[in-house]
């Protein structure tokens, strides 16, 4: 009868002794898990861009554009390629923040934004967001000319932060020949979003705010389905294997404690 006893007592502990180590297991694999997520999302990216740009006006002898190709961080040149562009410069400051209100508050009406055009122009993965767009400017002035440049900037609120700083041109006139084009790749720092974009034109000479133009008057600029090339999912083994391993250790570790509780029992 003691034998019986202890050989019941010694199953029962077995069982328990299993199945405490299972869930124990369990919860840490979830744990684990969980914590890897939130560490993702509490990552801030460093928005980064690649970048075309070029005027329709500036030729070269073969009768090619003139193009700057650069990227930037912050808007803010990496590197630069300004042996394609002898007639632009690079001297223009770097800029920040900026709210809708604060911008428009120093136009100056010797200078206008006559249109912008926006084309989106590479969706990878086909979820309606896209990673690369040209965009399109036409910069009007009352003098016969005047160096600009030019910053982009972005939002999905209404504080614009700057993405893309062009280089210093010249402008003539309300002549249509000289707008500015920028093929733009975004490479991080855009989650899946509806941005708007704000085209704020600097006079080189005194670095002031000369004109702008965002989406409360002009369409193109409003509501772009963007991301950054970060965001365009490719179904892959390794992308499967980190968004979803965590997830199926969990299962796997549940299926398993299932398995050998009902064999315990038998």
């Amino acid at each position: 009868m003691n034998a019986s006893k202890n050989k019941l007592l010694r199953a029962t502990t077995s069982k328990v002794s299993v199945l405490a180590t299972i869930f124990a297991l369990t919860f840490a694999c979830a744990s684990t898990f969980a914590q890897d997520n939130s560490q993702k999302n509490n990552v801030v990216e460093d928005v980064v861009v690649s970048g075309t740009e070029y005027q329709p006006n500036l030729l070269q002898e073969d009768g090619s554009h003139l193009k700057v190709k650069k990227q930037l961080k912050g808007a803010k040149p990496q590197n630069t390629n300004v042996a394609t562009n002898k007639g632009a410069q690079t001297t223009q400051a770097i800029k920040g923040p900026l709210s809708r209100e604060s911008a428009r508050s120093d136009d100056d009406l010797d200078f206008w934004i006559y249109d912008s055009y926006v084309t989106l122009t590479a969706d990878i993965d086909y979820d309606g967001y896209y990673s690369s767009f040209t965009l399109e400017f036409d910069v009007d002035t009352i003098y016969q000319s005047a160096p600009i440049y030019a910053v982009i900037y972005t939002s999905t609120s209404e504080e614009f932060t700057p993405f893309y700083t062009t280089n210093i041109y010249n402008i003539y006139g309300d002549n249509t020949q000289d707008a500015i084009i920028i093929e733009n790749d975004l490479v991080t720092g855009f989650p899946s979003n509806e941005y708007e974009l704000m085209v704020v034109i600097y006079d080189a000479d005194t670095d002031e705010v000369v004109a702008v133009s965002d989406g409360t008057d002009d369409a193109d600029l409003a509501y772009l389905s963007l991301e950054s090339e970060n965001y365009e999912y490719v179904e892959t083994v390794e992308v499967v294997v980190v968004e979803h391993g965590g997830a199926l250790g969990v299962w796997l570790f549940a299926v398993l404690g299932l398995v050998a509780y009902r064999r315990l029992r038998v």
